[in-house]
Parts: structure tokens; sequence; C-alpha cells
């Protein structure tokens, strides 16, 4: 008798499939995130994002952020490298709250 979801070869491909993805997918939408807030054609100047709202601290924060992921999604697709050691995650970990 088995209670709950099964585990068979499909579940496990599917489940595989789905996590790489959902990675290459989110690191790509971070690239294109941080190309939108790098065209000054929407957003001029840090004064643009200020100007909605944001601090200049958070809109340091912000494009930090997805710099950094813009970079990891480079490296990932061999298409940048990183000198030294990097902590991709170092401001970005700032836009996750408790979660």
């Amino acid at each position: 008798m088995s209670v709950g979801f099964t585990a068979t070869k499909a579940d496990i491909d599917a489940r595989a499939g789905q996590l790489v993805m959902a990675v290459r997918d989110g690191l790509l939408r971070c690239a294109q995130f941080c190309d939108l807030l790098n065209d000054t054609s929407i957003f001029a100047n840090d004064a643009a994002l200020i100007a909605l709202g944001y601090t200049q601290a958070e809109v340091t924060t912000l494009r930090a952020s997805f710099t950094d992921m813009k970079a990891l999604y480079n490296v990932a697709r061999a298409s940048g490298t990183v000198p030294s050691n990097n902590d991709f995650w170092f401001s970005a970990k700032h836009l996750t709250g408790v979660v």
C-alpha cells in the first residue's frame, strides 16, 4: 500500500526538467529586468527610480542585485566570467524579505 505521491521514472524526469527550466527561465528574466533598469529611455538615471518612491539606497540595492543576477546568467551561459569568487546573492538577498 502506498500513501501520497508516487515516485516513478516519469515523475523524476518531469521534476528534473521543471527545476532546470525554472532556474534557466528565472535567470533569463533577471537578466532582462537588469536590462530594463539600465535602459536610459525608460529610467534615465537613479532620479527616475527615486521619483517612483525609492530611496537612493534602495535604488543602489536594486541595481546591484540585478547586475549580479545578470552576471550569474552570463556565467551560466558561458558568455561571461568572474575574475574572482563572487557571492551573486550578496545584494539580491535583501530583496527576499524573510522568505
